[in-house]
Formats: C-alpha cells, structure tokens, sequence
C-alpha cells in the first residue's frame, strides 16, 4: 500500500467480461481504500467531483462524521481531495478511484460534454494532488476514441477478452437448480449457448435466457415423458422455443 503506484489505467473490453466485478472483489479482497463511481449516473463534472469527495469521506472509520460538499471547479477538487485524504490518514497508502466512464458507446457524448480538463486531470491526478492515489477507467470503448488532444498522459491500458464458449458453460452451470442434477442443467447449458452463442455473448442476458427458458424444457421430465438423459425429446420440446427467442434477444418480449 505505501509504494506509488501507476497513475492511471484504462481497462476495456465488451460488456459482461467481468472489468468491474474483478475490480470490486479485487479491492474489497484486500481492503484497499477506493472509491467508486458512475460516469453516466453522475454526468456532469460538478457531480463526479463532489461524488468522488463525498465517498472519500465516508472512507472514515466513522460515516456518521461525512458534511455536505460542494465543488464548483477543478481547483476546488484537487484542494478537497487533499483534505480529504490527509484527515483520513490515507496519504501514505494507495487511494484507487474507479469510474465506469461509458457503459455504452453511444452515450461518450456524455463525457465529452464535460469540461475539457476533467479527462486530463484525471488521468494525472497523482501529480496534480501529490497524493498516493491510481485513477482506473473502465469502458468498452478503446482508449483511442477517449484520447484528448492535449494535456493527457498516456494510462496503462489492459484488455479484458470475452468469454470463451468454456467459461460461459462452467459460469452458466453453476446456477443449476436444487431439484435437478447439475449434469442436467448442464446439458440444458450446452444446447442454449450452441442456438445463442454466435449471437450473444453477453453473460447477464445469456442468464436471462437461461432461466426464461428451463421450465420449458423440463416439461417432458415433469409430465413424464422423458428423463433427464433423452436429451433427443428435451431438444425437439424446446427447439422452437428457443428459435423464438433468437428473434428477440435483448428486447425482453418473450417473457
């Protein structure tokens, strides 16, 4: 925690690759002090700033101690954070900030509304605060679309890769229900992700689907007419089904 860590990095990657929960269990794992924060909730620089501050607060062994903060510039930002991290007794230790800076690509219009020196500022927050603090960056836009035109230092950029088809399967499994088997659910795993894979890999909509769709495929079981192992009927039961689906993904119509 006291050695000076690389003043900013920049992770991308596709939606449901696990950027942030790596981040947060990784942080919450060893106790490191950090703040997160949301660049489309708080999408104004006014509001991010003063965010950053009001969590920093509450780093405190007493959260009942935080006060209203008000942060109108730049300047006000950097001399708060200071306060802030030497009545807390973190100036000695590694301070990370993670911003979800755009979840989505079509709303980087709303970072780019900000102030121009907010970006900038950030990614040298080390130098301008002279404090012991690392600014993390998620985003599944690459870092050359965020890039300014002046004033930026370059941050450590790491790529988070997609799923494989593997890592989907043994992730999706483990949701197996209580009444089934998991070699079961599995089988139902395998021929979900052979009819959607190509199309989606996003891991939060392939668990809605999943759980949409089981019920349907045990009808045979349930009524009798099958077991676990004829997955021949279990498929012809819920292949139409699942075409339906595919016709909807991401629109939540079959429900």
């Amino acid at each position: 925690r006291q050695q000076f860590s690389f003043p900013s990095i920049f992770i991308y990657g596709h939606t449901s690759s696990g950027k942030t929960y790596v981040m947060q269990t990784l942080l919450t794992t060893l106790q490191l002090p950090h703040v997160f924060v949301n660049c489309v909730e708080y999408f104004t620089s006014r509001l991010l700033l003063e965010e950053i501050l009001i969590q920093l607060q509450s780093c405190s062994s007493d959260p009942a101690q935080t006060s209203p903060v008000h942060c109108d510039t730049l300047n006000d930002f950097v001399r708060l954070f200071k306060q802030a991290v030497a009545s807390r007794e973190l100036q000695d230790q590694t301070l990370y900030i993670v911003s979800n800076f755009i979840l989505v690509s079509y709303r980087a219009e709303q970072l780019r509304e900000m102030e121009a020196n907010i970006l900038p500022a950030f990614l040298r927050l080390q130098e301008l605060t002279d404090r012991n603090v690392t600014v993390i960056l998620l985003s599944e836009i690459v870092w050359e679309l965020f890039r300014p035109s002046v004033g930026c230092f370059e941050p450590f950029t790491m790529y988070f890769p997609d799923y494989s088809i593997g890592h989907l399967q043994k992730i999706l499994s483990q949701n197996h229900p209580s009444e089934y088997s998991a070699d079961f659910y599995a089988a139902y795993i395998n021929i979900l992700l052979g009819v959607f894979y190509m199309v989606c890999r996003d891991l939060k909509e392939l668990r809605h689907l999943a759980a949409l769709n089981f019920a349907k495929y045990c009808e045979p079981v349930v009524r009798g007419e099958a077991n676990e192992r004829d997955t021949r009927k279990l498929w012809k039961n819920i292949e139409p089904h699942l075409k339906k689906a595919m016709q909807t993904v991401y629109l939540r119509e079959v429900s």
